[in-house]
Order: structure tokens, then C-alpha cells, then sequence
């Protein structure tokens, strides 16, 4: 028995000493290159949702969206920053949450009988503010794929 739990405890021991090493976060290069991945990723995923071409077919629109922008979020939020770029991170991530759940909330009024071109003329209003300044911390961290057009 002891035999068997000897391997498992070592692992364990081994894992305990390397995290009290420092922290797991990413090195600048590393955080840039998997975010730039996940960016792209999601890039290529909603430029091939079709723009709507009638009202009716708005709220599947934006729900196909948030249906890519979500996971990519997730996926940013799961990367360590390392330290001299997490607060820059850590504000580009608040502001594309801001902006998922902006988009979230007009997809629901859509959806509940709200008319589709007044709520995406407020959606563009609205989410204008947030792009720029998000985009601006993408620019600032050297992640140009995540930068939103």
C-alpha cells in the first residue's frame, strides 16, 4: 500500500515545492502569442456569422456571436498576465466583459419584441466607448488580433 502512495505523494510534493517558486503567470511573449491565438481564433469564428438581412433574423445574430465571444473570453481570463502587463490585462478583460453583457442585453430585448434597428443603433452607441478604450489596452499589450473593428 505504502509503496503504491509513495509515487502520488512525491508528485504531490514535488508540485507543492514548484508552486511555492513563484507564480504561474505567463511571460510577456508567451501571454501575446496564446492570446493572439485565441483572438484570432474568434475573429474567424464571427466573421463567418452572416450579417442579418432582415429584422427577424437579428437576435440569431447576435446570439451566434456571443456564442464565439463568450468561450474567447473565457479563454483570455484563464491566461496568467504576467505582472508588469495585469493591469492592462486584467482592464482590456473588464471591458470585453462590459461589452459581451451590452451585447447580451440588447440580444435579449431583441429577442422579447424590442425593435431590432432602434436596439442596434443603441447597442453601436453604447458599445463605441467601450471598443476604443478596450482597444487601446490591446494596442498597449501588443496584441493587435484582439483589437476590435
Amino acid at each position: 500500500m505504502l509503496r503504491r502512495a509513495l509515487p502520488v505523494l512525491l508528485l504531490a510534493l514535488i508540485a507543492l515545492g514548484l508552486s511555492a517558486c513563484g507564480e504561474d503567470s505567463l511571460s510577456d511573449q508567451q501571454l501575446r502569442a496564446q492570446a493572439t491565438a485565441i483572438c484570432a481564433r474568434a475573429a474567424r469564428a464571427t466573421d463567418r456569422i452572416a450579417v442579418p438581412t432582415s429584422p427577424e433574423h437579428s437576435a440569431p445574430f447576435l446570439t451566434a456571436g456571443l456564442a464565439q465571444l463568450r468561450p474567447a473570453a473565457a479563454r483570455l481570463r484563464a491566461l496568467r498576465a504576467p505582472h508588469d502587463l495585469r493591469g492592462q490585462y486584467d482592464r482590456a478583460l473588464q471591458l470585453a466583459a462590459q461589452e459581451i453583457a451590452l451585447i447580451a442585453r440588447h440580444e435579449r430585448a431583441i429577442a422579447n419584441g424590442g425593435d431590432p434597428a432602434d436596439a442596434f443603433r443603441q447597442l453601436a452607441a453604447a458599445l463605441r466607448p467601450l471598443t476604443t478604450e478596450e482597444n487601446a489596452y490591446w494596442r498597449a499589450l501588443e496584441i493587435p488580433s484582439c483589437v476590435r473593428t
